[in-house]
């Protein structure tokens, strides 16, 4: 799987993507595998992208959870969501390599585009505290599975954090939170199934130079933003992720159609 991984030029683009992933983590709160991974993959390889990506995610997200921004009365709040995503991951990495990554791909990317498109109209439903004790874990479970075949837990959960209107700070800490149990779980899961060699370790840690320095930036950057500007990036990076993640296989419809 490592086999396009070498100390050249191409590594050096991966390692750049790191860094812009990081500083757009560190800034919204997510965004590294949904940015990281395509771009990577262009370079080494989907599968491998997947499998090298999910270790300077864990390390990313855990300098993130170092800042604080959560507490008591949150993680009872967000508790089964967190729950959710651990489950959902053990699944979702068992399933990797036996599902079309596409199909999964295109499930998801409509979803975050619909969540999207409700919550800028203002038409997205009040969750009330009652209903989140099933609609958080239901996400947690779901977004779990698809980040274990795809490395991409963000789109549903941040969708979800948004509609609930959390707090900036708390929004990142508990976003990161969930990816952050998800993604060890993931890499876990991985190592288990073989996935990983020292090679491509090596290649993963070699990326937390450009995790740090990305992150601090990213710190940098919500500090300074309003709340309003904040959340209306939120649902532009979940946007584009959505669209990313539809577009394959809208061009293979649009090919097939041209075709006829």
């Amino acid at each position: 799987m490592e086999t396009q991984l070498a100390p050249n030029v191409t590594f050096a683009l991966v390692l750049i993507v790191v860094a812009f992933a990081s500083a757009v983590k560190g800034a919204l709160g997510f965004g590294f595998p949904l940015i990281a991974v395509p771009l990577a993959a262009n370079l080494i390889g989907a599968r491998t992208a997947v499998v090298l990506i999910a270790i300077p995610v864990v390390f990313g997200n855990f300098l993130i959870l170092t800042r604080g921004g959560g507490n008591t009365e949150e993680l009872r709040r967000f508790g089964g969501l967190l729950v959710g995503v651990v489950a959902g991951t053990v699944i979702g990495a068992q399933l990797l390599g036996r599902l079309d990554l596409g199909v999964v791909s295109l499930i998801i990317g409509i979803a975050a585009v619909l969540l999207v498109v409700l919550a800028w109209g203002n038409l997205m439903p009040s969750i009330s505290a009652q209903a989140q004790r099933v609609a958080g874990p239901t996400v947690g479970v779901t977004a779990g599975v698809i980040g274990g075949i795809t490395g991409i837990y963000a789109p549903l959960i941040a969708a979800y954090f948004h509609a609930l209107r959390v707090d900036k700070r708390a929004f990142v800490y508990w976003l990161t939170a969930a990816f952050f149990l998800g993604g060890a779980v993931q890499v876990g899961s991985y190592w288990r199934l073989g996935l990983y060699s020292w090679k491509l370790v090596t290649y993963a840690v070699a990326t937390f130079v450009p995790v740090v320095l990305g992150t601090w930036l990213g710190f940098w950057i919500q500090d300074r933003l309003p709340v309003t500007l904040f959340r209306r990036l939120v649902l532009l990076l979940v946007l584009a992720s959505g669209l990313n993640l539809v577009r394959p296989s809208l061009l293979l419809l649009w090919v097939r159609l041209a075709g006829r």
